[in-house]
């Protein structure tokens, strides 16, 4: 159940930008931008589920190939699938949302590839614990995107790691909850109008 603490980081992770005087600003989608994470529950199979984002924001300079981006996540919308589940990870053996009511990750891109960023360090806040955390992105794209009458430009894609829960003071049940947590970070980001 702790592993569920780890699992925002991944929403945090969320999406890369960069900065400079000619970088693109992007807005993170909070409608398509989410974090999932597993653990493994009592040694036998993956316990999944998934966090949302409140608010975020990206530069992107692709020229430069610079990025940064801070996303902040809402633990209270954590959704495993089982309400009782979920209600037990709100409260305050594992992620205590009444205290902590954020969760936050804010960092730059170290790697590119054909102009997208690729991998992002930066450090996770969580649980009231601030650690450094590497996202490597499965794939990572930048288009036009036509959905009906939206004509956009976005940026995003499906970014990975694995965290210790355990890092960030979530340690309740670890014989039934594995302390290794898998996170993908699934984001989307809209560029500003210039």
């Amino acid at each position: 159940m702790k592993y569920f603490s780890v699992a925002w980081v991944f929403v945090f992770a969320v999406l890369a930008s960069g900065n400079s005087v000619a970088a693109d600003r992007y807005r993170i989608d909070p409608d398509h931008t989410f974090a999932h994470f597993a653990v493994v529950h009592t040694g036998v199979s993956s316990v999944r589920g998934r966090m949302g984002v409140v608010k975020g924001s990206a530069t992107l300079d692709a020229d430069k190939q610079t990025a940064e981006v801070t996303v902040d996540l809402d633990p209270r919308s954590i959704d495993t699938g089982v309400k009782k589940l979920d209600a037990v990870l709100n409260d305050e053996m594992f992620f205590n949302v009444a205290r902590y009511k954020t969760a936050r990750f804010a960092g730059h891109a170290v790697k590119f590839k054909d102009g997208v960023p690729m991998e992002f360090a930066g450090e996770l806040t969580l649980h009231g614990v601030t650690k450094p955390v590497h996202l490597t992105a499965d794939h990572f794209v930048c288009k036009q995107v036509k959905i009906m009458v939206l004509d956009r430009f976005v940026c995003g894609g499906d970014l990975q790691t694995t965290l210790k829960r355990s890092d960030y003071g979530l340690d309740n049940y670890t014989s039934m909850v594995s302390d290794e947590v898998r996170l993908v970070i699934s984001v989307e980001a809209i560029r500003e109008d210039k």
